[in-house]
């Protein structure tokens, strides 16, 4: 009976790894229209690897008898990050594309003291006319090339604003003095979800590169336009049916060992 309890235990992880690639997925799909989301991938594994038997010696030509092993369960092995670039789509004038997928935007949710990195682009003004991404703040390039929020602009309606293709804000056909900041990292996978569709860095990203203006290797950006969410629907939902159909063979397997195991315990009363 010992081998019915294997079965149901490694069902039963089987099923809570599938669940949480549900989930992971559910949330891709919901976040399709949200500019800048970067869609969440999955991948799993065998756990608890067992070798029953390691098999026979080779013998000049004559192969040995393989190895008799097996797989106990399965786990989610790791969730990534896909940093491809999303199509873009028509903004207003506050609205930025980086047309590279190594640069990201460079805002702080809470005055510069804890510094995230996003790809939308989706600039807005709030009531003190800061430029924000999500609600949090939008940093740039002063004229000393400093890092700075882009703060204080001139109150006035979002038309009169505009972006040159070098990433300066212009307002009424004058500079205000603020070119949009760039950065990327070596290993941008590495990057913690954060807040919207924000990240911060980790020890595993390494630290942000030097922040620039738009050129080189953070790209060049493209004014009035929105990257969107990389999600592609259609392999989502794919991804999504092969999962469940996973679930429900492993619910079958529960269905099965416990069958047998309440077989046996009737005809042992």
């Amino acid at each position: 009976m010992g081998g019915m309890f294997d079965i149901i235990t490694s069902a039963k992880g089987a099923i809570g790894a599938y669940n949480e690639a549900l989930r992971i997925h559910s949330l891709n799909i919901a976040n399709m229209q949200v500019p800048g989301y970067k869609q969440l991938s999955t991948s799993f594994q065998s756990v608890f690897e067992q070798v029953l038997s390691r098999g026979t010696e080779a013998q000049g030509n004559i192969g040995g008898t393989n190895p008799k092993q097996l797989g106990q369960g399965v786990t989610l092995s790791g969730v990534t990050v896909n940093f491809s670039k999303g199509e873009t789509t028509e903004g207003t004038n506050l609205s930025l594309a980086i047309d590279q997928e190594e640069g990201m935007f460079i805002i702080s949710p809470d005055g510069g003291k804890r510094m995230l990195y996003t790809r939308s682009g989706d600039f807005k003004l709030d009531s003190n006319r800061n430029l924000t991404s999500n609600g949090m703040q939008v940093y740039g390039l002063d004229s000393g090339g400093r890092v700075v929020p882009i703060a204080g602009l001139p109150s006035g309606n979002v038309d009169d604003y505009e972006w040159k293709q070098d990433g300066y804000l212009y307002y009424q056909g004058t500079s205000t003095g603020y070119q949009i900041a760039l950065t990327y990292f070596a290993n941008p996978g590495g990057l913690a979800q954060a807040q919207g569709t924000a990240f911060e860095q980790t020890l595993a990203s390494g630290d942000a590169a030097i922040p620039t203006g738009p050129g080189g290797v953070v790209g060049s950006v493209t004014p009035k336009q929105v990257e969107q969410s990389n999600v592609f629907y259609l392999a989502e939902t794919i991804d999504t049916l092969e999962i469940q159909r996973a679930m429900s063979g492993n619910l079958n397997m529960v269905k099965m060992a416990s069958d047998v195991i309440n077989s046996f315990i009737q005809k042992l009363g």
